[in-house]
């Protein structure tokens, strides 16, 4: 409570908060942008199979990660509120949630691996690194979502750095890894896409691992739920998974589009996308910290400091994420020439780049937006609109701009711009009412 009275949503405490949250965020986001830079050098082939192949990950894993954080608004609200037997049974809630869900998935992937990719792309080549790429990943599901929850229960505390640790101990073992299992080393031969997804599931165990042990410090036991903790958690979390799901799929479509066009514009497109997740996950960071904190001062009954923590994050994500439209814009060139030896590659990434700095500041402020209100319990709202954005103008848009006008991956990013715009318009008057009490579901977060 101490930190409630000193600093009510100030730049300096949403900073405090994201800047560990960011840097294990990054490192995250390094096992995918590792396995894509190192993919480029065994092939086009197997650079677009592994994007393919990640993006099906992708795709269903959203929903479960979004289930699996839904009692973290109420662990937020029950600290702020000082109610510390909330706290650990939504603190319990979380990796159950994430558990169960997990074991739930590995069988949707497997399935996915062996027999949904086919009719995703014309190249079979493609197709047959993607398939053993997402079995493989399969297997860590319910180690990985079961993590998921463990980290969303410390986040709802305020608790950054442990994420921040895991992520950098995982990355550093799943850097080390792929070295040896994409190209080989003494008597372990190169696996190549294989090799990829077994070096990402084991340093995702090494994230697990760092999660049990803070959480156990944290939390103590675990205790039970009880039925009104897994119904609000629930409450919030389905909406929550839903709309990840929805984006998931939608961006699953994108892809199809591009896997259609040919090989080029699909692993041009991975290798934006990891690009840009270097500027993206900050501006998750801070919108993760938004979500706390505004759980937390709606739980303290101080509105106006959950009303001034949204609009410190959205001022210091538009700063951050504006200078990489800038870096993106006038260094497009060498960026690509790290990744791709492919001159048609490297002319669509050079072009992406473009259209991702357009994207960035609209992305800030959507993706502080929906933090906030997921915070706030309010997932129906950002559901609906993001489905509005996802199926209204991405989807329709990348196939008529993408495909049917050959635009390829050019016209799935004018379409993703679109959607971006839409979400941060449309979520801005929703952000206001939560100084005026027209926002947030304090019967879920309270339990009242």
């Amino acid at each position: 409570m101490s930190a409630i009275r000193r600093r009510r949503g100030s730049r300096d405490e949403v900073a405090r908060m994201a800047g560990p949250l960011s840097i294990g965020m990054l490192s995250f986001t390094l096992m995918g942008l590792v396995d894509t830079l190192l993919m480029g050098r065994v092939g086009t082939v197997a650079q677009a199979g592994v994007g393919l192949g990640a993006i099906a990950c992708y795709a269903f894993t959203g929903f479960f990660r979004g289930l699996a954080a839904g009692p973290q608004s109420l662990v937020s609200a029950g600290d702020g509120a000082g109610d510390r037997r909330r706290v650990r049974r939504a603190g319990t809630a979380a990796p159950l949630f994430g558990a169960i869900g997990g074991l739930i998935l590995a069988g949707i992937l497997w399935l996915v691996g062996t027999y949904a990719l086919g009719p995703l792309a014309d190249d079979p080549a493609v197709v047959a690194e993607a398939g053993p790429y997402v079995r493989i990943r399969a297997l860590a599901m319910p180690f990985s979502i079961g993590a998921w929850g463990l980290m969303a229960a410390l986040q709802g505390l305020g608790d950054t750095r442990t994420r921040m640790w895991a992520s950098l101990a995982g990355n550093a073992v799943n850097i080390g890894l792929d070295f040896v299992f994409i190209f080989g080393w003494g008597p372990i031969p190169a696996m190549g896409a294989a090799g990829a997804a077994w070096a990402t599931n084991i340093g995702e165990l090494v994230m697990l691992g760092v999660f049990v042990v803070v959480w156990r410090r944290r939390f103590g036991r675990p205790v039970w739920p009880g039925r009104e903790v897994f119904v609000s958690g629930a409450r919030i979390g389905l909406p929550a998974g839903l709309q990840w799901a929805q984006g998931g799929f939608a961006f699953g479509i994108m892809s199809v589009v591009l896997a259609r066009v040919g090989p080029a514009h699909l692993a041009a497109n991975q290798i934006v996308i990891n690009i840009v997740s270097l500027s993206f996950l900050p501006g998750y960071a801070l919108s993760e910290a938004a979500g706390v904190l505004v759980g937390r001062y709606l739980g303290a009954g101080r509105r106006a400091g959950a009303a001034r923590s949204v609009r410190s994050a959205r001022q210091i994500a538009w700063a951050v994420m504006g200078l990489c439209g800038v870096i993106f814009v006038t260094l497009g060139d060498p960026i690509a020439s790290l990744f791709t030896t492919d001159p048609e590659v490297h002319r669509l990434v050079v072009q992406l780049l473009l259209l991702a700095a357009v994207t960035q500041l609209f992305d800030a402020a959507a993706m502080v937006h929906f933090g906030a209100l997921r915070g706030a319990g309010d997932t129906r709202f950002t559901l609906l609109a993001a489905m509005g954005g996802s199926w209204g103008l991405l989807v329709p848009l990348s196939i008529v701009l993408g495909y049917t006008l050959g635009w390829g991956a050019v016209g799935t990013w004018v379409a993703l711009t679109g959607e971006v715009a839409f979400i941060a318009l449309i979520t801005a008057p929703r952000v206001v009412g939560l100084s005026r009490g027209r926002v947030g579901r304090m019967d879920l977060l309270l339990g009242a």
